[in-house]
Formats: structure tokens, sequence, C-alpha cells
């Protein structure tokens, strides 16, 4: 993991300034290079194992790279995976993106043009903005918020030049096969994942595994601990929190050493204006799910680095389960699954990668691996959501049936806060400052953003004090497709 920065154009201090502020992603190293008028940076984490120092950035021939992410295929072997990067755009021009299978969010620097990219699933994030006419960016908003005009976030699945402006690109770094059967899809989706995870595993720098005790993490436990017998899973939650029982029971069954966090209200109110800072987010389910991400990688941070997650399956297997029984019927079930993949990147996905990043953790998902991904956007509607009771994630659960307790495998969809125990005990905390008709008054005024909940008002007083500027609030998506976008009137 790195945190990546650049000016396109003079610096006048703000890169240093850029960088200081999204440190916490890479805290080893923090590399500065100047290409003609462009200006790169990068803070890098070195997670251990057989990684290289200085992997996620490079500079050869008046050209420069910096990414924050993995690369997973190769040009020339014993690269760094800034060096493959380099190799795949010397190789493809401005078409490097489509060849490349990994989660990225990269800038090269070439003799004066600079381009930049980020995965096609938004695993990796990146922001951009202009400041006295100068391009700026950066993996974190708030590395750019006090120096840029404005602030967006760069589009999954595109690259920008100055000279051609956004691209949009499909990926054809991996081929995956077809199938004529639930059982042959079955057969090659366990396949996928296991090499999936073994890939993340493969230069030994993963120690451990977030562990809920819910399907998708449990999935990833199973596959690690064939791979690497002493991994250990690490799970948080209050001492009545629905997880923990699921957890000890796949860490029993497995023979894996479990390392738990007991947390308590009092904790939650104390870090709740941290989460909410680091995930540059008020909405109210990511920021139930930040609280227990935020303790999780605390807790993690003493042993480790570099963790796996499940992160992933709900969006391309059909987990949510909630969501798709509001739909009539499978049109609408269809377009649900596609708004929750869509917003993915700047919902589950940048609460992870955020909440991971405060304590210089790198989390890898296995979920979101590139032939993962594309053999799930081939398995068709009802091979997720089955039968008569719609049981989402069908198919995953019958690739793993006889690897887990079948209780675990067939549980139903638990969001993490849920398991954790801290969505129970976050409207009673917000209550106590925040009134139903201070709501109401509250989406009274057109210019501001349209809330949920009293929670939501609650979380959005604590985004303001530390994201005063107005654009700040349009960075903020919704997860849930039934609920009302914030700026629709």
């Amino acid at each position: 993991m790195a945190g990546i920065a650049g000016i396109q154009g003079a610096d006048n201090g703000e890169l240093d300034n850029i960088i200081e502020r999204i440190k916490h992603r890479g805290q080893h190293e923090t590399w500065i290079q100047q290409v003609g008028e462009l200006n790169l940076a990068c803070c890098e984490l070195n997670v251990g194992g057989e990684s290289k120092d200085g992997s996620h950035h490079t500079c050869a021939e008046k050209r420069a790279v910096v990414l924050d992410g993995r690369i997973y295929n190769s040009e020339k072997p014993n690269s760094t995976d800034a060096e493959n990067l380099l190799q795949f755009y010397d190789k493809f021009g401005s078409q490097f993106a489509k060849k490349l299978d990994g989660d990225f969010a990269c800038a090269i620097a070439d003799r004066g043009k600079l381009i930049l990219a980020r995965d096609a699933v938004g695993v990796r994030p990146l922001y951009y903005g202009h400041s006295d006419g100068k391009l700026c960016f950066a993996s974190e908003a708030k590395g750019l918020l006090n120096t840029v005009d404005d602030v967006k976030e760069f589009p999954p699945g595109y690259v920008y030049s100055c000279e051609l402006g956004f691209q949009k690109y499909t990926p054809e770094a991996v081929r995956t096969p077809d199938f004529e059967s639930p059982k042959q899809a079955k057969k090659v989706l366990v396949q996928l994942l296991e090499e999936a995870v073994e890939r993340r595993m493969k230069d030994g720098a993963v120690r451990g595994i977030f562990l809920s005790g819910g399907l998708d993490s449990s999935i990833v436990a199973c596959i690690a601990k064939e791979i690497k017998p002493d991994i250990e899973a690490f799970t948080v939650s209050l001492e009545d929190g629905q997880d923990l029982p699921l957890a000890q029971d796949v860490t029993s069954w497995l023979g894996m050493k479990h390392n738990v966090y007991l947390f308590t209200e009092r904790e939650i109110s104390e870090i709740l204006p941290q989460a909410i800072y680091h995930m540059e987010s008020f909405e109210e389910s990511c920021v139930h799910g930040a609280l227990a991400n935020f303790l999780a990688s605390r807790f993690a941070s003493q042993y480790t680095n570099c963790v796996l997650t499940g992160e992933g399956a709900d969006e391309f297997l059909g987990g949510y389960d909630g969501q798709f029984r509001q739909a009539k019927n499978q049109e609408e079930v269809a377009g649900v699954m596609d708004k929750l993949i869509n917003v993915a990147h700047n919902t589950a996905l940048q609460r992870l990668d955020r909440l991971a990043a405060a304590y210089s953790i790198e989390a890898r998902t296995p979920f979101l691996d590139s032939k993962v991904v594309d053999f799930c956007l081939k398995i068709p509607l009802d091979c997720k959501i089955h039968g008569s009771e719609q049981a989402g994630k069908w198919i995953l659960r019958q690739g793993f049936h006889d690897r887990l307790p079948k209780h675990i495998i067939y549980q139903t969809k638990r969001f993490f806060a849920q398991g954790s125990g801290v969505a129970g005990i976050m409207r009673t905390i917000a209550e106590r400052y925040v009134s139903s008709s201070e709501l109401f008054e509250h989406n009274l005024i057109e210019s501001n953003p349209r809330l949920s909940s009293i929670e939501e008002l609650y979380y959005y007083r604590i985004f303001k004090e530390r994201f005063p500027q107005p654009m700040s609030d349009r960075l903020v998506s919704r997860w849930d497709p039934f609920r009302p976008d914030f700026f629709v009137r």
C-alpha cells in the first residue's frame, strides 16, 4: 500500500503538505521526484515478507511512476509493481491500464505528460482537483481539500491524460472460462477464489485475517489456513456481539489462532470523530461499519500490517438480502446489484481502505481479484440469489458447504456493524445530541444534503468539523439503493 500525490505544474510547497496529510498510508518511506514540470510523491508502506522497498515508485529515462496497489501480472520477472506498470506503459501506451491484472491507482510522468489511471472496480482510491490552473491529485480527498479549488473523485475504470481527457477502458488482462451448468460454475468459482487467496499470500506479507464470523471472511480464512497454517484471525466485538461466537466456531473448526478484542460503548464515542475523519464520509451505514473496521485495524496493527478480508462478495454474488427483497421483480433485483457494484468504490471499499490505512495496514481482497470479478459477472442471477426464499450467495455457499460448519455456510447476512454490536448502540448515542426536530429543520434547507436519520445528522455534524468545505459533502455517496441520494430534491 502507498499514498500517492502529484502536481502538474510548479510546486510551491503544496506537494509536501498534500503528502503529509496522507502519510498514514505509508510511513516507511517518502519519495519525491520532479520530471520536467511534473512533481510526483509517494509515501510507501513496506508490508514485509518478500516485498521490496521502493516497490511503489520508480524513475527511468525522464519517466516516473507512483502506484498505490498491486500488479499481479508481469512483463519481466523480478520487477517491482511500479516497474511492471512502467513496462506495460512502454509496451501499450495509453492502453496500458486495460492490460493490468491487479488493484491500482497510479500516475505516470512521461516527458512532461501526466497520465492517471484507476482499476475498474475502484479498490484503490484517487482524487484530483485544480489550483491556479495546476492539476493536483492524491490518494485521499483530505490531502487536497486545503490546496485545490474543487476536489473530485477519479472514476474507476478510466485513464486520463491532458491530451486525451478521460477515457473509459474495458479490462483485458484476464480471461475466465465459460460454463454449461451451475455445478461447473461452482467448481470454477472455488478454484478462482483459491488462486486469488494464494496470489495475495505469495509474497509472505499476509499474517492475518479480519474475521467477522460471516460467510465471506470465513471462506477466506478457510482457504488461507490451508496455504499458511500459522495465519491468525482478528475479531473485534462488544462482549455480547453476534459475530464473536460464530468467529470462535470458525477458528475452532479450522484450528486457527484467534485474537479477540472486546470494546466498550465508551470507546465507540471516543473513536467516532477519528473514524469519520479517516473515512471521509457521514453516510449512516458506512459510519456504522467504519467503527468496527477502525477498531479491527487498530487491534491488528499490533501484530501485522497486511491482512486478508472478505470484502466484495456481497456486491458481486448477491449478498445484501435486505435490499434484494425490497425489489419487485428480477429486473429490479439486477438493477439493485448493478447499483451496489457501481457505488462500492466510495462506500464499502472506501470504508475498508481508509480505516485500514489509518493504522498503516494493507487490506487485500480476494473476492475482488480480477478473475473472480470477471467470472462472477458471468454467473446468472438465479445462481446468486436462489430458490423461493431468495437466498443470497447461493453458488458460493454450495461451493464451500463441506469445508465449514453448516451454520456458518447457511447463516443470513449481517452487516459488520450489526454483528460486532456497534449498530445497536449508535442511535442511543446520537439521541443524546440530536433531536428529530433538528433533523426535520436540517432537511428543509435546500443546500443541505438530505439525511435519513438523527444518527446521520450526528455524523454529519462531526464530519463538518473536519471537512467544512462545501465541496466535501458531494464526495459522499449513498450506499442503500432504496434511500434517496443526498442531493436529490
